[in-house]
């Protein structure tokens, strides 16, 4: 089944998610929380960095693949302009000039928790290191070339995972990893809105990595 058999929103979907990609450098509310992974290599959420389970499976709907900017200085949120799958992309020009002007480029996307101690669990994953950012393409890849191949279910559902590598300067540094443990059919009704108001959620910088894989030990769902 080529993309243009496929159903009109599905097709839709795939062009939008590829085109996304190509310019990037759900529901979003109030009942989602920030989830990050820290420094010290854990996977946290809501302001009082509550750690992940390993036992959680978390499902991720494409249409809240959100991409642009951000900007920090001094450890300070300056400014943020996101805007989701299906919207133009935010051109860098027509940013405001803010203290340090630091602008870089920022993906997202909203998950939700599917099994473990986090089912039900609404979190919403911003990034703009480079672990992050190459990890949420790889995601995206995934899903586009699920959709070309003539699948419906484009759901990722995933587990936080996590690698390391020894940095010059700052030693054992810890980039995500969006392990893919199987799909669902997207939750109809779906509509892409707009992207959420900036929150000052600092994350630290990653430099280029040589991974190292980090196991985490996670009792898989039986069949």
């Amino acid at each position: 089944m080529t993309t243009k058999q496929l159903p009109a929103a599905i097709s839709s979907l795939i062009a939008n998610l590829e085109q996304a990609q190509a310019q990037s450098p759900a529901v979003m509310d109030n009942d989602f929380l920030f989830l990050k992974l820290t420094k010290f290599g854990e996977w946290v959420f809501g302001g009082e960095d509550t750690e992940v389970s390993n036992e959680s499976i978390f499902a991720i709907d494409p249409s809240s693949y959100m991409h642009g900017w951000i900007a920090w200085h001094d450890f300070k949120l300056q400014g943020e302009e996101m805007s989701v799958q299906g919207q133009p992309p935010i051109d860098k020009a027509s940013l405001p000039t803010v203290e340090g002007n630091n602008w870089v480029p920022q993906v997202g996307f909203a998950l939700k928790g599917m099994e473990g101690p986090e089912e039900g669990v609404q979190l919403l994953y911003k990034t703009s290191s480079r672990g992050g950012k190459e990890a949420v393409a790889g995601l995206l890849s995934a899903i586009v070339a699920r959709g070309k191949s003539g699948e419906s279910d484009l759901c990722p559902e995933i587990v936080l995972e996590k690698s390391s590598y020894v940095h010059k300067k700052h030693g054992k540094t810890f980039v995500p990893v969006l392990t893919i443990d199987g799909w669902i059919v997207i939750p109809n009704g779906t509509e892409p809105q707009t992207a959420p108001e900036p929150v000052a959620a600092i994350e630290e910088p990653t430099p280029e990595p040589a991974l190292e894989p980090t196991a985490r030990k996670r009792k898989r769902r039986s069949a």
